[in-house]
């Protein structure tokens, strides 16, 4: 009993860690590392159609979005890079405010002669999706924010002070 008790929170364990694996991207998907405002950004590029770019979070690469993106490149120019200092993106020793970074994405919109794109922002990718909106608005068609608040906009003061956010 006591080894079937063993077995079976291992196997509990070993199909909760698969559950968490990485997705891949379809195979339809190209990488790239662009030299963007001097910086090498490492980027996934997959499909046709009206282009979309997904920027993830703090502590996140570009593969968080692998199950969206193989719905989105169905019918969309879907756009992916880590941001700088994250997964594969080069890690200079400065630029990580997010005007910055935002043209880093600039930068690799314009290397893939893409002018108008559909944001999609998590996190931290929010405030780079947002500094971008503001220095590049007419390029950008539709904004999604998921899971986080930017700095000034709204509650900001109360979420600064509270502990647990």
């Amino acid at each position: 009993m006591r080894n079937f008790a063993a077995a079976a929170s291992l196997s509990l364990i070993l199909s909760a860690s698969a559950l968490a694996a990485v997705q891949p991207y379809p195979a339809s998907f190209g990488t790239m590392n662009v030299l963007a405002n001097g910086t090498q950004i490492y980027v996934r590029v997959g499909g046709a159609g009206p282009a979309v770019v997904l920027l993830h979070g703090y502590g996140e690469t570009g593969d968080m979005w692998a199950p969206l993106a193989a719905q989105l490149v169905r019918d969309h120019t879907v756009i992916v890079p880590d941001l700088r200092g994250l997964g594969l993106s080069s890690r200079p020793p400065g630029g990580y405010d997010k005007k910055t970074q935002a043209e880093d994405v600039a930068g690799v919109l314009n290397s893939l002669k893409i002018n108008k794109v559909d944001l999609v922002t998590h996190d931290i990718g929010n405030m780079v999706g947002y500094a971008f909106a503001a220095a590049h608005p007419e390029r950008v068609k539709k904004f999604v924010i998921i899971d986080a608040p930017l700095p000034g906009i709204g509650p900001w003061d109360d979420i600064v002070r509270s502990h647990a956010l």
